[in-house]
């Protein structure tokens, strides 16, 4: 009864032992998808955190000048002792006589009040540039956000393309293997060359070399992917969505894209907002140059009572309440060439403007083209790998048979491996040149 439990038993053991194995193997590389990278990346990139932050210093920033409207309130209290006063009856040359007090103590307390009414409109135009700074870190923000996405893109693509060429390579490397040992079989039977061998064993040899460097570039993507998601660096990742667009994409006209990039890309909202902040600046410089009027009041507790004649030795109370104007004379002459800096500034600015919008119709142009190109390129090279494909096989039936060379079917192995290389390669390329248009536009 035991034994026959213990057959029963020890089979399932062993299956949930695989069981357990197997899922996690299974686990040990997270499937992940573009749409997730960049919703793990938008969370926990420092890059995009460090330009979140300055953005709530800049919200901070406009809370602070909103607050220079409101009165300024100060007070100050002092405490001291009185020294004998010398009087140098003789001259100072001679001995002093000393005029005795009776109390030498002397305190006060004063609070004092100043609230602008009229400043050249400074605390307005100073509350207006740290909105603009403001708004400028957002665009900032926006800008890096998008960056940061397309090099997501980017580096998700290049693993995806690196693990397809492991694939492939080792596909090659087992088929070579095996033609290899077929060969060795026919030179000991004295049926093929020497030469033939070696060439097949130099094949091999770089197909190997060439896996190896392949292995090699997909663990450096996989941690520049992780390294974005803020994952362990060795974290092993398998990327679940398909290589190529499954079904074709709407593309607009190049004129549309860079309508788009000119109305929506954070380049262009960057270019344009420090055009406004420079404008600010040459307002603050004018503004410093108009007078300022304001409200002022003091209330003032002081001992001994030395203000006013007759003077008392009791203590007295002060208020004072009226109206201050000021102005800077020497601004006239010392703001000169700061005013002239600043207005050439803000023709940098415009140019620079300009200047953005020339390299962004350059970049979507080339993105554009390029993304056209990739698709006729794909229809060409499914029809290359047909023929590679056929070409192989004939070669491979032809050379066994001592029809052909050693070289040509090494040279058709390596035509349909190449390939393949390019279709993959131009379907990626495709995807990420269309992605550089969404990045162009504001759109990613």
């Amino acid at each position: 009864m035991c034994s026959n439990t213990y057959k029963i038993v020890l089979p399932l053991f062993l299956f949930a032992l695989v069981s357990v194995k197997a899922q996690v193997v299974i686990q040990d590389s997270i499937p992940i998808s573009l749409e997730k990278a960049w919703k793990k990346t938008a969370i926990n990139s420092k890059e995009i955190k460090m330009k979140q932050l300055h953005t709530a210093s800049g919200t901070e920033a406009v809370k602070n000048a909103k607050s220079k409207q409101l009165p300024e309130i100060g007070f100050n209290a002092n405490y001291g002792k009185l020294a004998n006063i010398p009087i140098f009856n003789n001259g100072i040359l001679h001995h002093a006589d000393y005029i005795p007090l009776k109390d030498h103590s002397i305190y006060g307390a004063t609070i004092d009040a100043y609230f602008d009414i009229y400043n050249g409109h400074k605390l307005k135009t100073n509350i207006e540039k740290e909105s603009a700074k403001q708004e400028l870190s957002r665009y900032i923000e926006e800008e890096t956000t998008e960056s940061v996405h397309y090099q997501v893109a980017e580096t998700y693509l290049k693993l995806q393309l690196f693990l397809e060429f492991e694939k492939l390579v080792k596909q090659n490397v087992y088929q070579n293997e095996a033609r290899l040992r077929l060969i060795q079989k026919l030179h000991s039977a004295g049926v093929v060359l020497k030469s033939d061998l070696l060439r097949a064993q130099l094949q091999l040899s770089k197909q190997k070399t060439s896996l190896t460097e392949i292995r090699h570039n997909a663990q450096l993507a996989m941690q520049e992917l992780n390294i974005f998601m803020g994952d362990p660096d060795n974290q092993k990742l398998k990327p679940t969505d398909p290589i190529g667009f499954q079904q074709e994409n709407k593309i607009l006209s190049y004129t549309d894209y860079v309508d788009s990039a000119i109305d929506k890309s954070p380049l262009q909202k960057i270019a344009q907002q420090k055009v406004e902040l420079s404008k600010l600046n040459l307002a603050a410089l004018k503004a410093d140059k108009l007078p300022r009027i304001g409200l002022f009041g003091d209330y003032s507790y002081s001992y001994p009572q030395i203000k006013l004649y007759p003077y008392e030795n009791a203590p007295y109370l002060l208020g004072v309440v009226g109206v201050k104007l000021s102005y800077s004379i020497s601004s006239l002459y010392h703001d000169v060439h700061k005013e002239e800096e600043a207005n050439i500034l803000y023709e940098e600015q415009k140019m620079a403007q300009e200047n953005v919008q020339d390299n962004l119709r350059k970049a979507i142009n080339t993105a554009y083209k390029r993304y056209v190109e990739d698709q006729e390129k794909i229809e060409e090279l499914e029809l290359n790998i047909k023929q590679a494909t056929e070409n192989y096989r004939i070669l491979n039936q032809t050379y066994f048979n001592q029809l052909s060379l050693i070289t040509d079917l090494l040279d058709a192995d390596t035509q349909l491996l190449q390939a393949q290389f390019e279709l993959i390669s131009a379907k990626t390329a495709e995807q990420l040149h269309y992605y550089q248009l969404l990045k162009h536009t504001g759109d990613l």
